[in-house]
């Protein structure tokens, strides 16, 4: 076993326990500190959360290997030594399932983007997400997230031909054997049987249809943030809403940006650029391990702003370190001594 492997194992060892604990934290202080007005934009919160620790924990269970080479790109599971060496559908499954968590993570910071511009609204904008319509939205990161891993399942699948084509590079780069893979992936051109190649109409449907989720999940996001951004700064001169309720909503809204520039830097640009290289015959095979750290550091890093920039949430946090260090402190004694006098 390479050390390259070894140490991508314990990243994401590490990826996954801090993910882990982190949303965990972020729960617990979402469900015990979070100021009134809130609202349910709680539940949000809290759902964001639980798709992170999914995310995290089928990352670690396929432990991929984003990988770039010629005309293809693809998410590969290493099957040696594993108990779903003897299951690869299953273990394809699940590397069409982590690419799905891709879909519902950006669909999820979407959602989050609406609800801010409708909280904002004066006439009860939130009324679209109460009672069984809170369900409705819930609902959209999960339908996005199935349609990657369908298009994942059927129309980029594992398939012969493409892992023995990868076969040098994967084994130079990480060592594996393409005999004991799975991926799921896109191979622009395939080979015609006569020392030529054909435009993979198959691979390239596919690859179009997740350009386009992606894509409609970012323009989501641009809009809504750009609109929600224009209101908020109108905020600080309407005198019809408290000076808690407009620090509140600035205080969401910088923590919605920053949880959207974490994703656009490990997720939109590396998978972009994944995507779309092969198709104009860049070769980045020698970053594509770049590209899987990336992607297994996000469901890490995402929920941290929302810790910090919620001045309820980073203060009982906080506190909570403050009181188990002083907990930890020795008091300091000074010793006296007495020396009985002699008659």
């Amino acid at each position: 076993m390479s050390f390259s492997h070894l140490l991508k194992t314990f990243a994401q060892f590490v990826a996954v326990t801090f993910s882990m604990a982190i949303n965990a934290v972020l729960i617990i202080l979402v469900v015990y500190h979070s100021p009134d007005k809130i609202g349910n934009y709680k539940y949000l919160m809290i759902y964001f959360c639980l798709i992170s620790m999914f995310y995290a924990a089928i990352d670690f269970t396929v432990q991929p290997y984003l990988h770039s080479y010629g005309s293809s790109f693809s998410m590969i599971m290493d099957l040696r030594g594993s108990v779903f060496q003897n299951f690869p559908y299953v273990a394809f499954l699940l590397t069409s399932s982590l690419a799905g968590c891709f879909g519902m993570s950006i669909y999820a910071i979407s959602i989050n983007f609406v609800y801010r511009f409708f909280a904002i609204q004066r006439a009860n904008g939130t009324k679209n997400f109460s009672g069984f319509k809170l369900f409705f939205w819930l609902s959209i990161p999960i339908v996005a997230g199935i349609a990657w891993l369908s298009v994942g399942v059927f129309l980029m699948d594992y398939d012969e031909e493409f892992a023995e084509y990868l076969s040098e590079s994967i084994y130079k780069s990480y060592g594996l054997d393409w005999h004991y893979i799975t991926l799921t992936g896109c191979m622009y051109f395939r080979s015609d049987g006569n020392g030529g190649s054909h435009w993979s109409v198959s691979d390239t449907t596919g690859a179009a249809v997740l350009t386009g989720i992606m894509n409609t999940a970012f323009s989501i996001i641009l809009y809504f943030g750009y609109r929600t951004k224009k209101m908020i700064n109108c905020l600080t001169t309407n005198k019809g809403d408290t000076r808690f309720s407009q620090r509140l909503q600035k205080q969401l809204y910088n923590a919605l940006v920053a949880q959207t520039l974490i994703p656009i830097t490990f997720l939109f640009i590396p998978i972009g650029i994944l995507f779309s290289a092969p198709l104009f015959g860049f070769d980045l095979e020698r970053w594509s391990y770049l590209v899987t750290f990336f992607y297994s550091f996000y469901p890490v890093v995402d929920p941290i702003p929302t810790i910090f920039f919620i001045d309820e949430y980073r203060t009982a946090f906080l506190n909570f370190f403050r009181r188990t260090l002083n907990r930890n402190q020795v008091t300091p004694v000074k010793s006296i001594d007495i020396v009985p006098e002699l008659p």
